[in-house]
């Protein structure tokens, strides 16, 4: 059950490292039917879904994986109280400078990071965006709001590490929690909310390289999945699983495909929402209740990393190397003792 003290937050923006932003420039443009990006000072790009100046964001580098994530907080107060539980928790706190916050077209962020290496932003008073979100593919745009831009999956051989850190640092809830078998690989997974969406985050322990496994966008409209589906088929995006639809109590219906990095997105609607005050842990062993059949492509990555994991074992989480990257300091051999030791002063949920 959800602390009813919880704090405000949503899923705000996405930030992505690629080899290529050229591809991605064009991923954007042609596949997910987005407006032309915003150049950051930084040199990175911002692209718009909503109302906000900009909800995905990627900058060059040579990881082509998830470089920071990026959680809107509702006041000064939220953040404040989230940096004094950080701090709390023994783990590195680090204000946001100006040049950074111009990047991020934010008034204010400081950041840490999860054990997996993910740069965490706090941020508060995003920039609005210059016009009113238009596109020919989502006609009648995303449904995001107080629900943040989505939800983000992530990749660690540690999940209760991350979900200490998620749930007993940070005050998500646990929505769900998955316990399956795919073939000859066990999956486990912990989904996680913050707000009145399923899942802002969502934890699996997969034999995958990377630390983001899919980013999801909820359309507004249901017809708009079918033509996302058509037009990824027409500009030959790898597809990973068909359409199909989530079991209640998340119910998308959506699909999957590969972005220019090689992790994957998703396009969905018809997500339910949740009542995050009394919620009651669910468990299940389901990822489908129809469709999502698996593309020989996605079979076939998930077949070569299971051997990798096999013959060489579990990848080390890349803490320093991904807070570099962002521009954070880590130290995550801490997280654990710390996360640990928050969540245990932390009432039962």
């Amino acid at each position: 059950m959800r602390d009813a003290t919880s704090p405000d937050l949503r899923l705000g923006y996405l930030v992505f490292e690629a080899r290529r932003l050229q591809r991605w420039i064009d991923f954007c443009q042609r596949t997910l039917g987005l407006p032309a990006p915003l150049i950051n000072p930084d040199g990175s790009r911002g692209w718009q879904l909503d109302s906000q100046a900009q909800r995905l964001i990627v900058q060059e580098g040579p990881s082509d994986d998830v470089v920071a994530l990026g959680l809107h907080c509702a006041s000064e107060q939220v953040l404040e109280a989230l940096a004094a539980r950080i701090r709390q928790a023994g783990l590195e706190l680090e204000e946001g400078n100006p040049r950074q916050c111009t990047a991020r077209r934010v008034h204010r962020l400081v950041r840490t990071t999860d054990p997996a290496g993910n740069a965490v932003e706090l941020y508060v008073d995003p920039d609005e965006a210059e016009r009113p979100f238009a596109s020919e593919a989502f006609p009648e745009g995303f449904r995001t709001g107080e629900l943040g831009m989505g939800h983000a999956v992530l990749v660690s051989a540690d999940l209760p590490a991350m979900e200490a850190f998620y749930e007993g640092v940070l005050g998500f809830g646990v929505t769900e929690r998955l316990a399956t078998r795919v073939g000859p690989i066990d999956v486990r997974g912990t989904f996680m909310h913050c707000n009145a969406r399923h899942h802002s985050i969502a934890l699996f322990d997969l034999p995958l390289p990377k630390r983001m496994h899919h980013f999801m966008l909820q359309a507004a409209r249901l017809a708009d999945i079918g033509i996302a589906f058509e037009r990824a088929e027409r500009n030959k995006v790898p597809m990973s699983l068909g359409l199909g639809q989530h079991p209640d109590p998340d119910g998308t219906f959506s699909f999957y495909g590969a972005t220019p990095s090689g992790f994957d997105f998703e396009i969905g609607a018809g997500t339910h929402d949740i009542d995050p005050q009394g919620w009651q842990v669910q468990h299940t062993q389901l990822t489908s209740s129809w469709g999502h059949k698996p593309r020989l492509r996605l079979q076939l990555n998930m077949a070569r990393h299971l051997l990798v994991r096999k013959l060489f074992g579990r990848r080390k989480p890349q803490g320093r190397q991904a807070a570099g990257a962002a521009g954070v300091s880590a130290a995550p051999g801490r997280h654990a003792q710390a996360c640990s030791a928050a969540r245990s002063a932390e009432v039962l949920r």
